[in-house]
């Protein structure tokens, strides 16, 4: 990541854990400080117009209304930023070890719109499930497309796979899931993927400890 990236990722966690430890101590003092983070990763996506980024922030504010820190009726909120990744998920059409991170971001984002009960837009959120499994599997389906794919490392294969799971939880799209998942351990059983940094993404690791 870059060094726009590592602070938005920061800003993020960091709202996160102040807004855990509001829950934990009613200190309304971090609560001010954990909409703060949230406000200035919100000025980052402003700037940036960054896919990964409003797909980051989405996951977050979806968390926060899971947990009742914010209200959980979050189509209005979020309206913007399912239009906006819709349009940024028809521009990705060359693989890439970006893209195929891009969609699994995206992936998250709309799988957890569509576990929010009171969101009116489950059948679009189903459908860009299934359109990122199928982008991702495409991605692997070609020799020449698992060469560009060797870029990704096994942090992100394992947590692929995590995802994958999730969905498979939401017993949608099994097909497109099986496929993914048979493509995604063939391109392991290759020896195509790098060696990660030794730990899964910190903000996406945190999103599901926090909904969870």
């Amino acid at each position: 990541m870059n060094d726009t990236d590592c602070l938005f990722d920061d800003l993020l966690c960091r709202s996160l854990s102040l807004f855990h430890q509001f829950r934990l101590y009613d200190d309304c003092v971090e609560e001010d400080n954990a909409f703060k983070a949230l406000r200035e990763a919100e000025k980052i996506v402003s700037n940036t117009r960054n896919g990964i980024c409003v797909a980051k922030l989405g996951c977050v504010i979806e968390c926060l209304a899971h947990r009742f820190y914010i209200d959980d009726d979050t189509d209005g909120v979020l309206g913007e930023v399912d239009t906006f990744l819709i349009k940024f998920s028809k521009g990705l059409k060359h693989p890439s070890a970006e893209a195929f991170v891009a969609s699994l971001w995206m992936g998250e984002y709309f799988l957890l719109r569509l576990k929010n009960p009171k969101s009116r837009t489950h059948s679009r959120s189903k459908k860009m499930v299934s359109k990122m499994l199928s982008f991702m599997a495409d991605m692997l389906h070609k020799p020449e497309k698992q060469k560009e794919l060797c870029l990704s490392s096994n942090d992100v294969f394992e947590e692929t796979v995590d995802w994958v799971k999730e969905v498979c939880d939401m017993h949608i799209c099994e097909k497109q899931m099986v496929l993914l998942l048979e493509r995604l351990y063939s391109l392991q059983e290759k020896g195509m993927l790098q060696q990660g940094d030794g730990g899964k993404n910190t903000l996406r690791q945190q999103i599901w400890d926090f909904y969870y």
